[in-house]
């Protein structure tokens, strides 16, 4: 039954996307042939009046939009022509739209903006909730960013440093957690989609986020969409989506030079060692046109001795990335991402009195891997009603265990292709239909040489229906096969819908349905490590959930800025160990639960006074259950709070996390476990053009156990980077 369902659910969906790419090839046929102009100016800071570089600037009603130079200058060449304004957006600022203007064909407008500085720091405009470019307040979900100027003040060494103070995110012993969604999975199987300019950069055979793998000196920003998003990206995007978003290469050369120093004070009731445990990098980018390319070119290099016995690690980490044609308004795009990793492994720890250590026998295991990411964006069609895009992907990971109970290696590569067309075929709508198809070999002696074969056709319809009101609706069939198993197909729709009442006033509304299919690892892993045996389970199934929120934004004058959200997730067939049938003291993945999350997620911005004190708080209410046992979902704090200080524009920060206690856990129930409460200081300047910045981490030294049981968190730490840019 259910695969009749899903095959009449495809030929609708298929003829659904056939129907609109007709519709759109008909509507407005001469659009082609349409007579256009050019709008050139500058964006500038109104008070000041200095240029404002690398501000976003569209032509609202089409899809058009480019960047400015470092000069503040803009140029949108085939404006249609007619009553046309111009809308520019900067990250810190008001956007502003301009008057109309009249643009007759081959004529070239001079529009210059002068744009309004806010106290509250907000991003600009957004694309990952619809895969549209617009700004928090008309996304019909819930979303966060993350700016670069939040990476660099906090002094993180990599993304997972900086997501905890996401509002919604937490950060469990390296998995993350969109909303509960994850809670702990030994960093097998992500809940969340991780992205890279749009491009999927899980690991092939695991389906694993490495933060590590991903340079901070190229990225601009980071969207955190939250809740179920497979009507758009497919397995995954079962708890939410993280879309990293790097900057464009401008005309200019430049090059950074990042580097850090840091040690590890361990407590002396716990020291294991009289030799300094300290932590190492260092970042060199460099950017420039070479003819009609843009070029960017980045090495780094860490190395740490961590803070437990069994905890070094080493890493070489490159990039390259390209756009074509140089200065176009939709250039395309590829890149390449290179890591080598050796990096010790720390399960648990040798006893409640020596938690830094490990058991003799564990001494010196480690893993060496090596990762190879690649992508692309090409644009064979951007005309102001019509884009196309396509986006293949490649990931390519090698893994060899160095344990005392085991030598498994695996190698796995999955290649992949996106294809997408967007459409503007009204100033009101924009119409979005695209597909997926993505294969995964892999090759392992505990997992043996499956195939995995994932395919997906999807499609959005966004319309404003006035200045108040816009609704998005979109659904996407996918199909997940694995070798030996059945095929499984799923229908996943979503519906939003946003409502401002007011200017400063913006509500939304959302339904949606997400789907993850298992990774390799998790269906066909056959592995003894730590002493447990694991076995295959052929028939693992996806997981399934059906998600929907109510939420708000208000900004508050010029200085306070307010967003919540309820909201609330019903899983079904939960991926999870679990006793193999009959078989005594052997375990395996299987669909072991049923759960339901919901909860709330606040967070507020405030200018407290004005260039001298801004705040952030943050805070998130889970309450997860397992709908069979009715006990709580293991490894969720109910309550996770953070808030951030930041003093005469980030030269002083203090961050503050806190979790309450986790209600439970699987392995030690019987151990004690209590809050979470971590404090870290932040402090900044500039010597000779360079930024020095000091950052001191669990500044009050707590000692509590990092969600995992018998896992110690870290110690207080001390930072020291330097950055110059030239």
């Amino acid at each position: 039954m259910e695969e009749t369902v899903a095959r009449i659910a495809h030929r609708a969906l298929a003829w659904c996307a056939v129907t609109i790419l007709l519709g759109v090839a008909r509507v407005r046929p001469a659009a082609a042939q349409r007579a256009t102009g050019t709008i050139i100016g500058v964006v500038r800071d109104a008070q000041t009046g200095s240029v404002l570089g690398q501000a976003t600037v569209l032509v609202p009603g089409t899809l058009l939009r480019t960047t400015t130079n470092t000069r503040g200058e803009y140029a949108l060449a085939r404006v249609p022509a007619g009553q046309r304004a111009v809308r520019a957006v900067y990250f810190g600022y008001e956007s502003m739209t301009s008057p109309p203007v009249a643009l007759g064909a081959g004529d070239t407008a001079r529009v210059e903006l002068a744009l309004r500085r806010i106290a509250v720091q907000l991003p600009g405009l957004t694309v990952t909730a619809s895969q549209l470019e617009q700004r928090v307040i008309d996304v019909p979900a819930s979303q966060a960013v993350v700016t670069r100027r939040d990476l660099v003040e906090r002094d993180a060494v990599t993304v997972d440093q900086a997501l905890p103070f996401v509002p919604g995110v937490t950060i469990n012993h390296g998995d993350l957690d969109i909303r509960g969604a994850t809670g702990l999975a030994g960093g097998v199987g992500s809940r969340a989609l991780f992205l890279l300019d749009g491009h999927p950069v899980l690991s092939a055979d695991g389906g694993e986020i490495d933060f590590t793998a991903v340079p901070l000196l190229d990225i601009d920003r980071i969207e955190v969409v939250k809740g179920a998003y497979s009507a758009l990206y497919g397995s995954n995007a079962l708890g939410g989506v993280v879309n990293v978003i790097t900057t464009p290469i401008g005309p200019e050369r430049e090059t950074i030079i990042d580097t850090h120093y840091g040690v590890y004070d361990v407590p002396s009731a716990y020291r294991f060692t009289d030799r300094r445990l300290d932590f190492s990098g260092i970042d060199v980018q460099h950017s420039r046109r070479i003819g009609n390319v843009g070029a960017r070119f980045y090495v780094g290099r860490e190395t740490s001795d961590g803070f437990r016995q069994d905890d070094a690690s080493s890493r070489w980490l490159l990039r390259t990335k390209l756009s074509f044609p140089a200065g176009s308004d939709h250039p395309s795009t590829a890149y390449i991402v290179w890591s080598d990793e050796d990096a010790g492994n720390f399960f648990t720890w040798l006893s409640p009195d020596q938690p830094y250590e490990v058991p003799p026998e564990s001494i010196n295991d480690h893993d060496r891997s090596t990762k190879l990411s690649a992508g692309a964006t090409i644009i064979p069609i951007a005309r102001a009603s019509l884009l196309v895009q396509l986006k293949p992907y490649l990931e390519r990971d090698a893994t060899q265990n160095h344990f005392h109970d085991n030598h498994d290696f695996h190698n796995a590569t999955k290649l992949g292709t996106i294809a997408q067309l967007t459409s503007h075929p009204w100033s009101n709508q924009t119409i979005t239909v695209g597909g997926e198809v993505a294969r995964t070999d892999v090759t392992s002696n505990f997992l043996g040489r499956p195939v995995l074969e994932d395919a997906g056709l999807y499609a959005q319809d966004a319309f404003t229906a006035s200045s108040r009101v816009s609704i998005v609706a979109g659904a996407r069939l996918d199909s997940h096969h694995a070798t030996g198993s059945p095929r499984e197909v799923t229908l996943n729709p979503k519906l939003g819908l946003v409502f401002k009442p007011a200017d400063f006033l913006s509500t939304r509304i959302s339904f949606a349905r997400g789907y993850r299919g298992p990774s390799a690892i998790e269906q066909f892993v056959s592995s003894v490590q730590s002493g447990f045996h694991v076995v295959p389970n052929p028939d693992l199934r996806g997981e399934t959930a059906w998600s929907r929120e109510v939420g708000a934004t208000a900004t508050i004058g010029t200085r306070f800025w307010l967003d919540g959200a309820l909201f609330q997730s019903d899983y079904h067939g939960l991926i999870g160990p679990a006793s193999a049938p009959g078989q005594p003291f052997v375990f395996q993945f299987r669909n072991v639960q049923r759960a339901r999350v919901r909860g709330a997620d606040l967070s507020a911005r405030a200018s407290l006074v004005r260039t001298v004190a801004d705040a952030q708080l943050t805070y998130l209410y889970l309450d997860a259950k397992d709908v069979d046992t009715k006990l709580p979902l293991p490894y969720r704090s109910r309550h996770n709070v953070t808030a951030t200080l930041d003093l005469f524009r980030g030269m002083v920060g203090l961050d503050l996390q806190y979790r309450s206690r986790v209600e439970r856990v699987l392995a030690f129930p019987l151990d004690p476990r209590g809050d979470i409460a971590v404090a870290d200081l932040r402090l900044a300047g500039r010597i000779f053009d360079t930024r020095v910045q000091l950052k001191v981490s669990n500044l009050t030294q707590a000692h509590y156990v990092d969600i995992m049981e018998r896992t110690p968190g870290p110690p207080r730490s001390v930072l020291l980077k330097a950055m110059r840019t030239f």
